[in-house]
């Protein structure tokens, strides 16, 4: 992985070599694919859908390939001619996190994923490649479309949308989309406050209040039929918008949604980079997955933390940095491999990390003690265990339950993004 460092200038080379290419091959809608992620343990695969066109392409159009990968799963897309790389992105999936539980040792599951890119103006092929966490490439799928004679369904628009924050044009900004979960038309007035209420938390906290000249914030006016959210363990079942439940990979406070092609079917009504769901529901709970969607629950006092934590996750590929929790997943980073994520190290190449940012006497690893309280280090323990992983404040927001409080690893890492989402 490219030292988080080097984003800037990755991006700044990207922009030159692919501004131009846009305009050369897409045009200005979005291609949505829909599929099934499928597997267990040992094994994995796609199966397609089908293919949705409309809107506007709100995401970057300098960075046509994205100039680093935190996700496990990488989208690529050739001219179907030259078999030039005009289009990638990384994203990481439920079906990654359900296939390190114990469960899927033995059964088979399947997950809806989407993907979106611009439409492309001529014929290309496209593939996944699915990585594990030892780095091992593995080709999940590989198909191609033709805009000319492909089946392809028309965008569809349902519900209204709200506009909460306008820091500038959608394709040089990041533009967050809230979705509501568990609103019935009777939660009207709850959603009206709860969407303004979350835009100023994200609105409110470094970085993103340094950034609000490039962030758009858009609510949907979506209601579910039911009021509140499944919570399977305290046997609550609600009929919602797009079904979103506690407990998800049997932990109990990961809420998240399995409905995500009817999730996308209702973001079509805006344009968008990020989905984030607000669910109503007093349980605290929420996830985050990056490139792909996140969660907060909107009554409980921790909230205004879970919102900017989860975002972490889906906006910077940023890991969790407690190491006790119930979360259920084995193995999650195999010794003698360096992690994805910008914001943890195994120290198998820290110089790929954050050492070029630390002070040169501090100590590798480095005691987590008073002494050092807000100072960039190398403290043990993350991403769910004790021992072997390495953090680089001793309570970052990714880490403790304290909002407005990122690293300054994190910080920059969420800075690069909003540089690549502006064009910048």
């Amino acid at each position: 992985m490219k030292k988080v460092v080097l984003l800037c200038a990755c991006m700044l080379v990207a922009a030159f070599c692919h501004a131009q290419a846009f305009e050369d091959y897409f045009e200005n809608k979005t291609l949505r694919i829909d599929y099934k992620h499928y597997g267990n343990a040992h094994e994995e695969g796609i199966a397609l859908k089908d293919y949705h066109v409309g809107g506007i392409w709100s995401g970057t159009r300098a960075y046509l390939v994205e100039p680093n990968r935190y996700g496990s799963v990488l989208f690529e897309v050739f001219d179907s001619i030259s078999g030039k790389l005009l289009f990638s992105r990384s994203y990481d999936c439920l079906f990654n996190e359900y296939r390190t539980t114990d469960r899927a040792q033995t059964d088979m599951y399947s997950f809806e994923e989407c993907i979106n890119m611009p439409l492309p103006k001529n014929t290309v092929n496209y593939k996944f490649t699915g990585y594990d966490r030892k780095g091992n490439g593995t080709m999940l799928y590989v198909n191609s479309y033709n805009p000319k004679i492909t089946p392809t369904l028309p965008f569809t628009k349902d519900n209204g949308i709200i506009k909460l924050h306008e820091g500038g044009k959608s394709e040089e900004c990041m533009d967050i989309l809230f979705i509501p979960d568990g609103y019935s038309k009777a939660d009207k007035g709850q959603l009206d406050s709860d969407v303004k209420r979350f835009a100023d938390y994200v609105l409110n906290c470094s970085p993103y209040k340094e950034n609000a000249d490039r962030i758009n914030i858009y609510a949907v006016k979506g209601f579910s039929p039911e009021s509140g959210i499944t919570d399977p363990n305290n046997n609550i079942h609600r009929n919602t918008l797009i079904n979103c439940s506690y407990n998800t990979i049997e932990t109990d406070r990961y809420l998240m949604c399995e409905n995500v092609w009817k999730m996308y079917d209702i973001a079509e009504d805006a344009p968008f980079d990020v989905i984030v769901i607000i669910c109503n529901s007093p349980k605290y709970g929420g996830g985050g997955i990056y490139n792909f969607y996140a969660t907060v629950c909107n009554g409980a006092p921790q909230a205004d933390f879970v919102v900017v934590h989860e975002m972490g996750h889906l906006i910077g590929g940023l890991a969790d940095e407690y190491y006790t929790s119930e979360t259920s997943v084995n193995d999650y980073y195999p010794a003698g491999v360096e992690p994805m994520e910008p914001n943890v190290t195994t120290l198998v190449n820290f110089d790929a990390k954050w050492k070029n940012m630390m002070d040169k006497n501090t100590p590798v690893p480095t005691p987590a003690t008073k002494d050092y309280n807000g100072t960039l280090g190398v403290y043990e323990g993350a991403g769910y265990v004790a021992e072997g992983v390495y953090r680089p404040w001793q309570n970052c927001t990714m880490k403790e339950i304290i909002y407005d409080n990122f690293c300054p690893v994190c910080t920059k890492v969420l800075q690069a993004m909003f540089d690549y989402y502006s064009n910048k």
